[in-house]
């Protein structure tokens, strides 16, 4: 999984001949999630889960291949994506869901991002 600057675009390879690919900007809402169920996973494991413009998810997990990567590049547009360690549960087996950014809507609400922030650096 990475970002590919020149397209805008989150590239994941779920499976050894498949890709999908995210356009960063169709994503309207970050969060951090953890799961406790998955076997032989520690209960801490968090989730980032990539809200669409089109309704569907896209969901990466910190143990995928790249994860971090693909935050540090991230930040630049979603600052708070770098909070994605407060989805950690303090205790085991409780669930816990962190919104990390949000598009800004019409009127207000929701952090803006900065989508453009590569030509600006």
């Amino acid at each position: 999984m990475r970002y590919d600057r020149d397209a805008g675009t989150i590239l994941f390879h779920p499976k050894r001949f498949r890709l999908e690919e995210v356009p960063a900007d169709s994503i309207v809402r970050i969060e951090a999630g953890n799961r406790d169920d998955l076997p032989g996973v520690a209960w801490e494991t968090v989730f980032l889960f990539f809200h669409l413009d089109d309704g569907e998810v896209f969901v990466v997990s910190e143990h995928d291949r790249g994860f971090l990567a693909l935050v540090n590049d991230l930040r630049v547009f979603f600052p708070r994506i770098v909070d994605w360690r407060q989805a950690v549960p303090p205790v085991p087996f409780q669930l816990t869901s962190v919104d990390l950014w949000a598009r800004q809507k019409p009127g207000g609400g929701g952090d803006s991002g900065n989508l453009d922030a590569e030509s600006a650096a």
